[in-house]
């Protein structure tokens, strides 16, 4: 196994097919494990790289990851990277030690891999959650299974959605922004309000992060297509959401709702607005993201799982430890 490592943007157009092909191949839809995803990351953050691992003359793996000055790496984006795994070519086998060598590393942590993913498994300290809807039988069976174990929420949300209509203005749904930049502005002012109220760190108070948002919104990567969702009323904005879509799934990623309007259920609204759009666009799922969340547990009970740990490098006697940097 040998590796070289380039910026997410410098890989060739036939590299960048051959990755999505991977990822079609091995059910690995998830729009954070695109290269758009890395490309995205890649323009805002200048140690973003992606491991080209060739087993013989053939490329047989990507492997997107940060790296530290100490030689430690992390997945790319790591902080707003829901889903992490290598892209591999079907049936190819890897040591996950060695490939973390080859990538030029001293060790990988992650926090959002695929569970899945066996040639990490030893190396999983803990795992995860990720609940997730499945719309593969339709809206119709989502809306029974929520009855089935939360029998007041959708009468509740309804009641909620009438009493905002009346109180606020009419109330009304678009699954894509006509205004982003505007949108996308409000979504970071309400969530950096939202961690300061709740003592959590502020995302967006780094850079690369709004930066990879804006990216993200502006381009619309066809493999991790940004969908920058508006719930109104009247006119006023209750809630936003930020969402990536890939080719299996759309991923609940950044929610946000005007505090002033909470006592109508905004984000709750929004979300069931959501999941019903996915299913008529015939989105299978909707990955909801880890962590087992009150809202979350009320709209399903079906999960994922992700796993955290970290990997240390091991280099083979076969193998070169170095790596070639493309420039």
């Amino acid at each position: 196994m040998r590796a070289t490592v380039a910026r997410p943007g410098d890989l060739g157009q036939a590299e960048v097919a051959l990755w999505a092909s991977f990822a079609a191949a091995s059910a690995l839809g998830n729009p954070f494990l695109s290269h758009g995803f890395a490309r995205a990351v890649g323009a805002n953050r200048d140690d973003a790289r992606v491991a080209v691992l060739h087993d013989g003359p053939a490329i047989c793996a990507f492997f997107a990851f940060q790296a530290g000055p100490d030689g430690r790496g992390e997945p790319i984006g790591a902080t707003i990277c829901d889903a992490q795994a290598v892209l591999a070519r079907p049936g190819w086998d890897f040591d996950a030690p060695a490939l973390v060598a080859a990538a030029g590393l001293s060790s990988w942590r992650f926090d959002h891999l695929v569970a899945a993913q066996g040639a990490f498994e030893p190396f999983h300290t803990r795992r995860h959650r990720s609940p997730v809807v499945d719309l593969s039988a339709g809206h119709g069976a989502f809306l029974d299974e929520v009855r089935r174990h939360s029998r007041d929420l959708l009468a509740q949300v309804a009641r909620r959605r009438r009493r905002l209509e009346h109180e606020i203005g009419p109330v009304s749904w678009e699954w894509q922004s006509p205004r982003p930049h505007d949108d996308l502005a409000l979504l970071e002012r309400w969530k950096s309000a939202q961690y300061r109220r709740t003592g959590t760190w502020d995302r967006f108070a780094r850079p690369w992060i709004g930066g990879t948002l804006a990216r993200l919104v502006d381009e619309q990567p066809g493999d991790c297509a940004a969908v920058l969702s508006a719930l109104r009323a009247g006119d006023r904005t209750a809630a936003v959401h930020l969402g990536l879509l890939g080719p299996d799934r759309l991923c609940w990623w950044f929610p946000a709702y005007d505090p002033d309007l909470g006592r109508y259920s905004p984000g709750l609204i929004l979300l069931l607005e959501l999941v019903a759009e996915a299913a008529g666009r015939g989105i299978g799922l909707v990955d909801l993201g880890r962590g087992e969340h009150g809202y979350k547990l009320r709209v399903t009970r079906r999960a994922d799982e992700v796993a955290e740990g970290e990997v240390p490098a091991r280099v083979r006697p076969n193998q070169t430890p170095s790596r070639a940097v493309r420039r």
